[in-house]
């Protein structure tokens, strides 16, 4: 039992030292959770008893799920022998559910894991919740005592001093080094978009007039500001309302450009903006899940600008394409 509550204590140090981490990520996101941990690591650096939840496995209740890992807690100790407390038993960085749905064995690490009489997904997919997969590898160097967000007094060290531990930063590299995949956008299977081989003045002409009408007339985009707004005001109101049905229009104008009849001339273009509005779609959802993963959020905000510098590209090139013709 006391083996279980280190363990936790543990996972809440990684948890506060990711809040740290986020000083080098961008930040706003990551700090914004803090108020989850900051009760609980005063308590434990005061030498106190804190009120933790104890992981206590039932094999015998088919729903139970401890660690919430997606596996409940019979599959874990029945079938897969993983540690019913732990939700990365190999610690590679996924979840174990995430490693099973995938094709993988999660009491074992990479490479010769795949799970017999299984297809494994190649490339394997990323873990799905990018703060527990940072968290899980902060917590087995803090076990190590590789690193530590404490000084020898129990104070939190600064962003700077934490610099000093090559660990963390690598561990956050190896977190996030994929995040250009986390919103790539799903890929279009050729010959799903239909063309035309008319590209005449007039089949262009329908063509601009159809790709007007798939965007909202009411909305404003002059000006970048007042959807970087909307983020704010939702993290800081906790009311994700208005970002959900910005999103929801995004995804209406995503099917209506599928459904269009494309001038061959103009494919390539109308490929890269489908793109755009599928890549936004993985950013607003992962910006809506702040609370369960503020660190995939605070890569979404940073992949929002990369999308608007998009967008304006290809308003470039669109105008140039219709100017040439």
């Amino acid at each position: 039992m006391n083996q279980k509550k280190t363990s936790r204590k543990i996972n809440i140090l990684a948890a506060v030292l990711i809040l740290l981490v986020g000083v080098f990520i961008g930040g706003y996101l990551v700090l914004k959770s803090g108020k989850i941990f900051a009760g609980e690591l005063s308590n434990i650096l005061k030498g106190q008893e804190v009120n933790l939840s104890l992981c206590e496995p039932n094999v015998n209740d088919s729903t139970k799920d401890s660690d919430e890992d997606g596996l409940k807690d019979w599959q874990e100790i029945q079938l897969y022998k993983t540690e019913a407390c732990k939700q990365d038993t190999d610690g590679d960085g996924y979840l174990d559910g995430e490693e099973v749905a995938s094709g993988y064995d999660p009491a074992k690490k990479a490479p010769g894991d795949e799970l017999p009489g299984t297809t494994p997904k190649t490339p394997r997919p990323l873990p799905n919740n990018l703060t527990l997969a940072l968290q899980q590898k902060l917590s087995e160097q803090l076990q190590q005592n590789k690193i530590s967000p404490l000084d020898s007094e129990g104070n939190l060290l600064s962003s700077t001093e934490l610099e000093q531990f090559p660990g963390i930063q690598q561990a956050v590299w190896e977190v996030t080094q994929h995040k250009d995949q986390i919103f790539a956008p799903e890929q279009i299977i050729q010959g799903e978009i239909k063309t035309t081989g008319d590209n005449s003045q007039k089949a262009i002409q329908n063509y601009i007039k159809d790709i007007r009408a798939c965007f909202d007339p009411e909305r404003d985009k002059s000006s970048s500001k007042i959807e970087m707004q909307l983020f704010l005001d939702a993290m800081q109101n906790n009311d994700f309302s208005k970002i959900e049905s910005q999103l929801q229009e995004y995804q209406k104008t995503y099917q209506k450009l599928k459904l269009l009849t494309v001038p061959g001339d103009f494919l390539v273009l109308h490929t890269q903006l489908m793109d755009i509005f599928s890549s936004l779609d993985k950013i607003y959802q992962a910006i809506m899940n702040i609370e369960s993963d503020p660190l995939k959020a605070n890569l979404a905000l940073q992949q929002y600008l990369v999308s608007l510098n998009q967008t304006i590209q290809w308003a470039q090139d669109f105008e140039t394409l219709i100017k040439s013709r």
